[in-house]
């Protein structure tokens, strides 16, 4: 094959393998896991080194992956030819899916599915999956089929195009909505005798400023920084001040007044414009 052809294939192959893996990633997201990073890639040759085929993953952040498996991080992997396993990482470079659990559901399961994976992973990690990798296709055959398959996970929406900027923004609104969740509560929401050492508060928010300064347009960055002068004008005066520092609470309940305003707005008019 000439060697244009083989670059732009290996492009797009890692263009769409990317969209599928973000996909899954958004898919957890939204069931509240901590996905540090996503990655692809398609085939590359080099001097030293070649992959005849494509490949992605997703990476869990160390404290999540220690659930899972105490002495190690762990992260999910995309075989072009296997489907996903689960992968503990810091094995032998040599052979890294040694000790891996396959999932075995199909080469391009649903992102719903994946996630049900991880879920029995996480339940019963030794029985979960199986230790026998299983083959959809033959390694560096069949690429304008596969390409067809991927292609159904790359969004239409412009703004989405990239997966980058996709990962960062399905990030960002998982993480805004879980806190505005933690911050609407449906029952009682007692205030806690929480102690704190000063340079423990301080710490605390020097990282509410860093997720305010670093959050995106649809992360928690304004609820961050609410919750912050919340916490700094409760420094002194005991529990009753609670009442009274309370923006990130009112700040959360608007959003989610609007929010079931333009769910409600959306069921009458499918077709109106997003406010």
């Amino acid at each position: 094959m000439a060697a244009e052809i083989d670059a732009r294939t290996a492009r797009t192959l890692e263009f769409r393998a990317a969209h599928y893996v973000t996909a899954v990633a958004g898919q957890l997201m939204a069931q509240g896991v901590p996905v540090a990073a996503v990655y692809s890639c398609g085939p590359y040759s080099e001097p030293e080194h070649f992959f005849n085929d494509v490949e992605g993953g997703i990476d869990f952040t160390r404290r999540f992956g220690q659930r899972i498996s105490a002495d190690s991080d762990c992260g999910l992997y995309w075989a072009g030819t296997s489907g996903w396993c689960f992968l503990r990482n810091g094995g032998r470079a040599d052979d890294f899916l040694a000790n891996a659990r396959w999932m075995g559901d199909g080469l391009l399961p649903e992102p719903h599915r994946v996630a049900a994976f991880l879920d029995a992973m996480r339940l019963t990690p030794t029985a979960a999956g199986s230790s026998e990798r299983p083959y959809y296709r033959a390694e560096g055959c069949e690429f304008p089929a596969l390409l067809d398959r991927l292609a159904a996970y790359v969004p239409d929406s412009a703004a989405q195009h990239a997966p980058k900027p996709r990962f960062a923004e399905l990030r960002a609104r998982a993480y805004q909505e879980r806190v505005r969740a933690a911050l609407t509560p449906s029952g009682h929401d007692p205030v806690l005798d929480l102690p704190l050492r000063a340079s423990e508060f301080q710490a605390v928010l020097h990282l509410l400023e860093f997720a305010e300064v670093a959050s995106s347009p649809y992360g928690p960055g304004v609820l961050a920084a609410d919750l912050a002068e919340d916490l700094q004008a409760r420094q002194v005066g005991g529990h009753e001040t609670a009442l009274h520092n309370r923006r990130a609470l009112s700040h959360a309940a608007d959003l989610q007044r609007r929010m079931a305003e333009e769910r409600r707005r959306r069921r009458e008019d499918p077709g109106g414009p997003m406010l």
